[in-house]
C-alpha cells in the first residue's frame, strides 16, 4: 500500500468523493467506499461527511483526523 501525508489526504479529501478507512471510538475498523466532506473544523480536527451508501440514504458521520488511516486506499501518516 502506498502512502500518504495527513495534510495530502485532507486535500484529497476536500476536493472529491473519497473511500476513507478509520478506527470507531470502540476500535473497531470501518471502511466507506464512498463519502464527500461536508465540513472541516480545524481547531478540534474533526470532519463531517457524508457517506453514499448505495442500498441506505446517506448518513452523516463526525470522525478526528486521528482516527482514519486511509484515504482512496491510500495508508495515511502523521
Amino acid at each position: 500500500m502506498n502512502e500518504i501525508h495527513i495534510n495530502t489526504a485532507r486535500k484529497i479529501m476536500q476536493r472529491s468523493e473519497f473511500s476513507i478507512s478509520f478506527l470507531t471510538q470502540k476500535g473497531e475498523q470501518r471502511h466507506i467506499s464512498r463519502a464527500v466532506s461536508l465540513k472541516y473544523d480545524f481547531p478540534t480536527g474533526t470532519r463531517t461527511i457524508k457517506c453514499l451508501y448505495p442500498d441506505k440514504p446517506p448518513q452523516v458521520r463526525r470522525i478526528r483526523d486521528v482516527l482514519f488511516f486511509a484515504v482512496n486506499d491510500l495508508e495515511v501518516f502523521i
